[in-house]
């Protein structure tokens, strides 16, 4: 048997390098080729080039990257017709498996060239949406597996064979090890917060929302000395990257604090350190060990210089060692919310103008978790209001006020609940067998 698997970005690679081990698992002999990332690598998959570079966000940087995509494209399709896998599973990546302006999808395509192979779309376009007003997944896919409930019922309204599978994140966000082994293999100081900052795997996304959060940074560990910082870095991003982005940000605070009177100063202390007492004098970890850190953090030294570790691959790691995190939005708030960790969720394009084109479109939340909730859990900071100094008031509120993260973990643990059963691949992997045992 034959599987073609397409993928996009960073999180379409993590759920086909699933499936694929999954596949493996349930069928040893099967045959997996297509597009993808280094996930899919590792787990058997011949790639015929590496899709998670032309990972873009808005129209400017999609039109960027149109010319070069456009070429691999053609090398696809033409594979696909050479090879004549028996299933194409599509993951995600709309724009490129249903077809965008003048150019078909890889979807219709195979079906309308291949009719004996079955087409199933994994993770469709948009399954996050609670309604939907139309799709083209009846004529592009002879079946669809979701990974979310309601997707399954608006899908099914629309005429197409949808499956709700469970999420497969459910599986997939966990650490390497428990936090008490992390903290040691890290070097973290556990008796003072940690603050996991997670910009994101995409080029613009390193570009625009990575330098914000080390403002936010700075002006944190100024105004509350002694919290740790670790950064996630994603696949495909170079340590120089964030190097760099650090030695800048470090330049841009002491032009800051040049540029201020004395008085002004965003170094300036808090004054003394409130601590809340836990609600219905509830205690917790997490309370008791910010209340010892407040207690004492008067004498720590306060600058721009924050301290940064960078974790390479393993951003579970980063997530399980975390009090809270600064995350760009995406599939992380999700993962995030599984391990049930608060964060404040940011959110940015590079150009003002794109930003006013598609905000009618952009929905009342734009957090997996707000959205699984259909209420604000988790704090969102858009565009001009994503900014150094509101994200950074809203992680010091937080970290000042412990029982506002004890509850914010409850309503995640809560909210994503609705994500089904564990085992969400296993499940999509025999229907992806079903289908090529009928093709």
């Amino acid at each position: 048997m034959q599987v073609a698997i397409s993928a996009g970005e960073a999180s379409g690679d993590r759920a086909g390098g699933q499936l694929s081990s999954e596949l493996r698992a349930l069928r040893p002999e099967v045959s997996l080729w297509g597009i993808g990332g280094s996930c899919m690598r590792a787990a058997g998959v011949d790639l015929l080039f590496d899709s998670t570079r032309f990972s873009a966000i808005g129209v400017t940087a999609g039109l960027a990257l149109l010319p070069r995509l456009l070429r691999e494209r053609r090398k696809v399709y033409a594979e696909i017709l050479r090879r004549r896998p028996d299933v194409l599973v599509a993951i995600d990546a709309g724009a490129f498996h249903l077809g965008f302006g003048p150019w078909e999808g890889l979807c219709p395509f195979v079906r309308r060239n291949l009719p004996d192979t079955q087409v199933l779309v994994y993770f469709p376009p948009g399954s996050w949406r609670r309604q939907l007003r139309g799709t083209t997944l009846n004529l592009a896919a002879h079946r669809v597996a979701t990974p979310f409930p309601w997707s399954e019922t608006e899908l099914k309204r629309l005429g197409v064979d949808a499956t709700f599978v469970g999420h497969p994140m459910l599986d997939l966000a966990k650490p390497s090890a428990p936090p008490s082994e992390l903290v040691n293999r890290y070097g973290i100081d556990d008796n003072h917060p940690v603050i996991g900052l997670l910009p994101g795997s995409r080029r613009q996304e390193i570009r625009d929302i990575l330098p914000v959060l080390f403002d936010a940074a700075a002006q944190i560990h100024c105004r509350v000395p002694g919290v740790q910082f670790v950064v996630a870095l994603a696949p495909g991003v170079r340590r120089e990257t964030i190097e760099a982005a650090r030695e800048e940000a470090r330049h841009r605070w002491r032009a800051r604090q040049r540029s201020q009177p004395k008085d002004k100063r965003p170094g300036d202390s808090l004054g003394p350190r409130t601590v809340v007492v836990p609600v219905e004098g509830r205690t917790s970890d997490l309370a008791r060990k910010n209340r010892a850190w407040f207690e004492r953090s008067g004498d720590l030294p306060g600058d721009g210089d924050f301290p940064l570790l960078v974790v390479e691959d393993a951003t579970y790691d980063v997530m399980a060692v975390s009090d809270l995190l600064l995350t760009a939005s995406g599939t992380a708030t999700l993962e995030a919310a599984i391990m049930g960790k608060p964060m404040v969720i940011v959110y940015r394009l590079a150009h003002e103008l794109e930003y006013r084109l598609v905000r009618s479109r952009i929905p009342a939340h734009i957090g997996m978790p707000n959205l699984l909730a259909e209420r604000r859990i988790c704090p969102e900071l858009l565009q001009a209001d994503a900014n150094p100094e509101a994200i950074a008031s809203e992680a010091i509120g937080l970290l000042l006020e412990p029982e506002r993260m004890i509850r914010m973990r409850a309503d995640l643990k809560a909210a994503t609940a609705s994500l089904g059963e564990p085992g969400g691949a296993r499940r999509t992997a025999q229907m992806v067998l079903e289908m090529g045992n009928r093709a």
